[in-house]
């Protein structure tokens, strides 16, 4: 990507071609993003929250804010013309709600104007949409080991035990009981390791253990849902192919324009799997039915997080 004039990025015909193309959810997307994940057990995001675009929703204003700061901070010196342009691409929003946004960003001193060009002020960094780590996909092999993890923290320490709940949800774990937690994967000297890190060797235990074949499935569905899960995987990939052949239709006035509208897509097409993977408890590939989304999901976001690194 070469940048020419105004700071506004020169889009190249063949990069614009391969993002866009009626294939975006296949073979071809999947071999052109390519991410190296950091191990779910030692790095996890859980920024990953972003409003669902909804012109009629109650917090449009919010969302065009989120997305006009965005797309200032990766693409200054654009005009008024050119943020209402590529925000109503990703949203389909009336030009005159954009205006507002802006007027009161420039009010708030977040954004200023210059020669009709809009500048980001540092002041607004703390409003804009967070990149995320990167999470990996377990489509490993399962070796029918489970880990359970099992505590007795007092009620005054409320906060510790809350904190470790949260944790454990995290890294895929699923509540079998208040103080029992379990996951279908071998993972119990990572745990064991944060747990001492910690200091509560001794008031949280861990085992590894094989669990009977027949209980397996129910015990999963029971636990996780996985039906509701697969179901969520399964609109978010229908709903992205769309929204990108909805850009790609789109009839910009400035073909450069166009990128700029992509990385921002990519952005909230991102946090929003991120949103169903905090839910994910990242089963192996034994335990996983037929026709599970997770991976085209994942296959997606993997894609998106390249484009992103690479622009």
């Amino acid at each position: 990507m070469r940048f020419c004039g105004h700071g506004v990025p020169t889009i190249r015909r063949d990069e614009q071609n391969r993002m866009l193309s009626d294939d975006f959810h296949g073979g071809e997307i999947e071999r052109f993003f390519v991410s190296e994940s950091s191990d779910a057990l030692t790095s996890f995001s859980a920024s990953a929250k972003i409003e669902k675009i909804n012109p009629r929703g109650g917090k449009a204003s919010m969302q065009i804010e989120k997305m006009a700061l965005y797309i200032l901070k990766n693409h200054p010196n654009l005009t008024r013309a050119d943020l209402k342009e590529i925000i109503k691409a990703i949203n389909r929003q009336k030009k005159n709600e954009t205006e507002k946004t802006i007027k009161k960003l420039l009010e708030n001193s977040d954004i200023q104007e210059k020669k009709g060009r809009l500048i980001l002020l540092s002041k607004a960094r703390r409003k804009m949409i967070k990149p995320d780590n990167k999470v990996p996909y377990n489509g490993s092999g399962w070796s029918r080991r489970w880990t359970m993890v099992l505590f007795d923290i007092p009620e005054h320490s409320k906060k510790i035990r809350d904190t470790l709940r949260y944790k454990l949800q995290k890294l895929g774990f699923g509540m079998m009981q208040g103080s029992v937690w379990v996951r279908p994967v071998d993972v119990a000297n990572e745990i064991r390791r944060i747990i001492r890190g910690k200091n509560l060797q001794w008031q949280v235990k861990v085992l590894s253990f094989n669990m009977a074949a027949p209980d397996e499935k129910e015990i999963i569905h029971r636990i996780w849902k996985m039906d509701k899960l697969n179901e969520e995987y399964r609109c978010f990939v229908k709903k992205t192919i769309k929204r990108f052949k909805k850009l790609k239709a789109f009839p910009f006035h400035n073909e450069k324009l166009l990128l700029i509208a992509l990385d921002l897509l990519s952005r909230i097409t991102e946090k929003e799997y991120l949103n169903i993977y905090l839910k994910d408890p990242k089963l192996p590939t034994g335990l996983q039915s037929k026709d599970w989304h997770g991976k085209k999901a994942y296959n997606i976001y993997r894609q998106l997080d390249k484009y992103l690194t690479k622009n």
